[in-house]
């Protein structure tokens, strides 16, 4: 396996910050640092700047970030070919998702790939859109499902699953009588919307946008970084919103929320799998890929 000190390096280099590099690695930070200094005794140089909270790469950090990345690599392609050989598919597989496939999708999917391929450590990163490309590109994560545009250079983009954003109430709201509104009563009352950089967001206001409606019309009173946070707030009577028909689905059941129809647009999109082109996959992340688009899978999602 790679050196354990050299894998912490790694984290930190592309964090930057240590209680970051030691969530990922699911490491305590003085675990972090201990083998950050162990590497530093070792070579007998300072690998980080630490200025102010700010963590840069020394020359010699820069040096070794190089030829660690190059270690990474080749002992991936080891484990793949000896993988290959054996029969035997295990090793890490660093798996992010938007927040609405992290919260309401994936979690189902894992578990019924962990029970195929149980040798296989699977860490799941949830986050917005933007950060989860951003964390493709830079190459921290094997594979990336989201449900915003994504333009990066060097990505593959595949489709993965159809999405319908559903506008949603509380059960007792004036709308829940007709069922259906115009897309220009929607600055009547107050709307709960995702953080900037939401894929969510980005699709809903492209979708306003078609329809004649200027979003920056909209009554907004809260952003927040959880759709499920915006169900409680539109359940609980704040206001109402716009969410991925997947959020929805539960809470509507159990009859907490309500669903409205727009009249002048659909808010339809695709969940698309991203992945790095140049990124060496281990046969776990080609396993990973392939499950993806299987019958198991189509049949999880139809339940």
């Amino acid at each position: 396996m790679l050196n354990d000190s050299i894998r912490v390096f790694l984290a930190v280099a592309e964090k930057r910050n240590f209680s970051k590099a030691a969530k990922s690695l699911f490491l305590t930070q003085p675990a972090v640092s201990f083998q950050i200094q162990m590497l530093e005794q070792y070579y007998g140089t300072v690998l980080f700047d630490r200025v102010n909270r700010n963590i840069t790469l020394t020359a010699a950090g820069e040096l070794l970030l190089k030829y660690a990345q190059q270690m990474s690599n080749l002992q991936a392609e080891l484990e793949k070919e000896m993988q290959e050989l054996t029969g035997t598919i295990k090793g890490r597989l660093l798996i992010g998702a938007s927040t609405t496939i992290g919260e309401y999708i994936l979690p189902y999917l894992v578990g019924s790939f962990k029970k195929e391929f149980p040798e296989v450590d699977v860490s799941l990163e949830v986050a917005n859109t933007e950060e989860i490309e951003k964390h493709i590109l830079d190459t921290s994560l094997d594979v990336g499902l989201v449900e915003g545009p994504v333009n990066g250079r060097d990505l593959v983009i595949e489709k993965f699953l159809d999405d319908e954003l559903v506008l949603i109430t509380p059960v007792d709201h004036p709308w829940v009588k007709n069922k259906k509104i115009s897309v220009f009563e929607l600055s009547k009352y107050p709307f709960i919307t995702r953080e900037k950089g939401s894929g969510t967001r980005q699709i809903m206001e492209s979708a306003l946008k078609k329809a004649g409606f200027d979003p920056h019309n909209l009554n907004i009173i809260m952003e927040l970084g959880s759709t499920t946070a915006i169900k409680a707030a539109v359940s609980n009577g704040l206001g109402v919103s716009i969410i991925s028909k997947w959020a929805a689905k539960e809470m509507v059941k159990l009859n907490k929320l309500a669903t409205i129809t727009i009249n002048e647009t659909e808010f339809e999109r695709q969940f698309t799998v991203i992945y790095h082109e140049k990124k060496f996959r281990t046969q776990a992340v080609h396993e990973f890929l392939n499950y993806l688009k299987s019958e198991a899978v189509h049949n999880i999602l139809k339940k």
